[in-house]
């Protein structure tokens, strides 16, 4: 039942903006102790509640917060959102706007269709609980100090507003405003050394949208390999481009820039693909092949 009380506290403040611990105490009532118990309990799990002193005070819920899911199971939600629209009575009667704001507290940037785990190869046992650390600050607009790998490795100190994380083909980033600075940067996750929540919220912006950069030269690309490789080479490029040759072998063409990213993928595949053309990347692919082996000699 408290539980039930708790998230009624918090649709009721959506509601009303504020109130005072008296008249919190008569709608579900209860004596005044306990809604400052259960305004300690809501702060606990992460939920800004806060009490404003002097005339005109109250408590106050802090304006733009989202509910993180870790106060109730994805099953209670749902019964308690059903409640409140067949018994809206029961849970202080919220308008129509406001259920509509109940609903929007359940819909994280995840959604519950994206599944993100962080934890395989190549990622740090802490990335995933970091991962959440940094989605919890982009939905509750609370700031953040990192330490990041800036261009050769340097250290950067910076103090961000996390906006918005985007998953690319290059990986996770974060979007974010550097108040130090004053600029808007996207930041690599994978490139963030040390990751300090802040105590202090900011009010929500937008991320400047960016000039859409000039497509890239690109060069045709026509690759090889058994059809014993096609799951691995499906994984790196695009299946719809592949077909199958009459000696069996396996052939995609696609027009691609000629880049680091392109070599370290075909280098990442191992001597079963072949570059048939262009020749100038079956040279360079060589190349780079006569370093690794030379270094590790």
């Amino acid at each position: 039942m408290r539980k039930g009380r708790l998230f009624q506290v918090v649709c009721y403040l959506l509601e009303r903006g504020q109130s005072t611990a008296a008249q919190m105490a008569g709608e579900f009532g209860v004596s005044v102790r306990t809604v400052y118990r259960d305004v300690e309990t809501l702060n606990a799990a992460g939920i800004p509640i806060y009490a404003e002193t002097g005339r005109g005070g109250g408590i106050c819920l802090m304006k733009g917060f989202v509910m993180d899911r870790a106060l109730l199971s994805k099953e209670e939600r749902g019964d308690i959102l059903n409640a409140i629209k067949e018994r809206g009575e029961e849970f202080a009667g919220p308008t129509p706007a406001v259920l509509s704001e109940i609903a929007e507290l359940f819909q994280l940037p995840a959604g519950e269709g994206l599944e993100v785990d962080l934890s395989g190869e190549g990622y740090a046992a802490k990335a995933g609980e970091r991962f959440r650390l940094i989605q919890r600050a982009v939905i509750q607009h609370h700031c953040a100090d990192i330490t990041y790998a800036g261009p050769g490795g340097e250290p950067e100190k910076l103090d961000l507003m996390p906006l918005k994380l985007c998953c690319r083909a290059g990986g996770w980033y974060l979007k974010a405003y550097c108040t130090g600075a004053g600029e808007y940067r996207e930041l690599s996750l994978s490139r963030i050394i040390k990751w300090k929540p802040g105590v202090d919220a900011f009010e929500p912006r937008s991320f400047p949208e960016e000039r859409p950069a000039p497509p890239p030269e690109t060069t045709r690309v026509i690759l090889r390999f058994p059809r014993e490789m096609a799951d691995r080479v499906y994984e790196v490029f695009d299946g719809t481009l592949i077909s199958q040759r009459k000696d069996g072998l396996l052939e995609l063409r696609q027009d691609v820039p000629v880049e680091d990213r392109l070599i370290g993928r075909l280098l990442s595949l191992g001597p079963g693909v072949k570059v048939a053309a262009p020749a100038s990347l079956r040279e360079e692919l060589a190349r780079r092949a006569r370093e690794i082996y030379e270094a590790h000699k």
